[in-house]
């Protein structure tokens, strides 16, 4: 793996030896030999450029969640989204549009939805993560998707140059959008949201929480480790293959829901990634199913979280 031969121009932006365990919701990873820390779309730009010009790729970290760092030294440069977390909202045709940084957490559109009293994200109340993950994944539950509330979104090609994105030329599907298998970063997105009362947004959210009751919500997970194949539950898929309460290492299945993996006593990332591969080797011997990963890898062997 190459790395960047100097830091000329960028040194504000980059913190050395960064612990990823600190910034992941699983609370595991090793250290990030240069970890990026970006708080405008131009900062961005700048480091996007120079890896560029290096001939580097990298990994990006918002809010944490959805995310498996390996253990050990992190030569890949990491770009922690997290400090893009500018807001500014408009009122236009009725309609309110939020124009939100890449590392806004959901937690905080939601906040800003139940005060002004906007409908369009009671789906997401409770949801970790940055609406700039979000967006990759195409974040959501039963009650609706991120995509339902996206206008347009600004993302920099590998040399830094924006492109603002209208929604349609973006392709959404389950727990996936095209921003994901492209080489493209998010800097900011705008969110069009509905007028309606503040106990109507409250009610809507408190419904939609009510459906994650048999989530392990105040253990230290990821989400979801499995994507729902379609017309079956994947969580259904690993309780009828023994999988749940089974543990490697610190790492343990969830006793409440089958398809979270809990950091349940001090576990390594490697604790986590082997019993997420004997979780899905259990359902692919049992069903003859492959489940997909709906969390993100990053720093393992080539082909380890497939194997």
């Amino acid at each position: 793996m190459r790395r960047l031969s100097a830091f000329e121009g960028i040194e504000r932006l980059i913190r050395r030896g960064a612990p990823i365990s600190a910034l992941t919701t699983w609370g595991v990873g090793g250290t990030a030999e240069t970890l990026f820390t970006p708080k405008s779309e131009d900062e961005l730009a700048l480091i996007l450029k120079r890896l560029y010009s290096e001939g580097l790729v990298s990994y990006v970290i918002g809010g944490g969640s959805n995310t498996l760092a390996a253990d050990g030294i992190i030569d890949v440069p990491v770009i922690l989204t997290k400090g893009m977390d500018g807001i500014d909202v408009s009122r236009r045709g009725g309609d309110i549009f939020m124009t939100c940084g890449a590392g806004v957490g959901l937690g905080k559109i939601f906040s800003y939805c139940v005060c002004g009293g906007w409908s369009g994200m009671e789906f997401a109340a409770g949801i970790p993560g940055t609406i700039g993950g979000a967006l990759m994944g195409n974040a959501g539950t039963s009650g609706g998707d991120i995509a339902s509330a996206v206008k347009s979104v600004r993302v920099l090609d590998s040399r830094g140059v924006a492109v603002e994105l209208e929604k349609d030329d973006i392709k959404w599907g389950y727990r996936k959008s095209s921003l994901s298998v492209s080489a493209l970063f998010i800097s900011s997105v705008v969110l069009r949201f509905r007028p309606s009362t503040k106990e109507a947004v409250a009610e809507g959210a408190k419904k939609a929480a009510e459906t994650r009751n048999s989530q392990p919500l105040g253990a230290r997970t990821a989400g979801c480790v499995f994507k729902n194949p379609s017309g079956d539950k994947a969580g259904r898929l690993l309780e009828m293959s023994g999988c749940k309460e089974l543990s490697i290492g610190g790492a343990r299945v969830s006793p409440l829901h089958a398809n979270f993996i809990e950091n349940h006593a001090d576990a390594s990332a490697m604790d986590i990634a082997c019993l997420a591969r004997e979780c899905r080797r259990r359902v692919r011997d049992k069903f003859g199913l492959l489940l997909d990963f709906e969390i993100k890898s990053f720093g393992f062997p080539d082909g380890f979280m497939q194997g």
